[in-house]
């Protein structure tokens, strides 16, 4: 029997709640005995897909408010496992790479994700490019609702 058999369906919002909790619930179970919490190897894993890219970057690619983004990349940086470029074309800019130490740790992590990664597929049943492009759709409808609310509060007078 469904959630919502015989009632009023719960919001998008709650689903998605109760999605991302179950989705960290996996991650934390498979990866607890790894080098990185799930939340550092998303991290770990913008910076290596990319390569390099700034902190503001990062923080537009994880949906992170930069602040969050800023004190991870300290504790990354003090970790020895990322370190900064110049930014060839932004003197007041910097690029995050990953150290040798920094890849390592991404690539032991990536063996447990992929264990819990290969399990929600195989229960997807096949469907994977499916769920994608819905969730998918999904984040970039809450980027787009966000971004009036993001403007007002920036035409706010300070008070």
């Amino acid at each position: 029997m469904s959630p919502t058999s015989g009632r009023t369906p719960r919001s998008i919002f709650f689903e998605l709640y109760a999605l991302s909790q179950a989705v960290r619930e996996l991650l934390l179970t498979t990866m607890a005995d790894g080098p990185l919490t799930p939340e550092e190897y998303a991290l770990y894993s913008a910076v290596f897909e990319a390569e390099s890219l700034t902190p503001t970057d990062l923080a537009a690619h994880l949906s992170m408010p930069i602040t969050t983004v800023m004190e991870r990349v300290r504790v990354l940086e003090e970790r020895g496992h990322a370190r900064r470029v110049s930014h060839p074309r932004d003197g007041r800019s910097y690029l995050l790479v990953l150290t040798a130490a920094g890849r390592l740790a991404h690539r032991q992590a990536n063996e447990r994700f992929e264990i819990a990664y290969s399990s929600f597929l195989e229960s997807l049943a096949g469907d994977e490019v499916r769920a994608h492009a819905q969730v998918e759709r999904l984040r970039k409808a809450a980027e787009r609702a966000a971004l009036p609310r993001a403007a007002a509060k920036e035409r706010r007078p300070p008070g």
